[in-house]
């Protein structure tokens, strides 16, 4: 999760937000580096005007980018499945 990686891209700084939620520089620092409860991230997206979900987008880039290769059992060749 890179928190302070969304809050840059999104043109705020660390004091930024915590000027806006009130809380010290120490305790953004404390947020961004723990393990934030959803209420938290919440307050952060709505400050920065993003979703929750674009805080946790570069781990599910590596879920994916990590997940195993299927192949067909007869030829070996590599099976692309798409949802439609």
């Amino acid at each position: 999760m890179d928190i302070k990686g969304v809050i840059k891209a999104h043109g705020y700084t660390l004091i930024d937000v915590a000027n806006k939620m009130e809380i010290t520089k120490g305790g953004i620092s404390q947020i961004v580096n723990g393990s934030p409860n959803v209420k938290t991230l919440r307050t952060i997206a709505e400050i920065i005007g993003c979703k929750v979900g674009d805080f946790f987008t570069d781990e599910m880039s590596e879920v994916e980018n990590t997940a195993p290769v299927l192949r067909c059992p007869h030829c070996g060749k590599e099976l692309k499945i798409t949802l439609e």
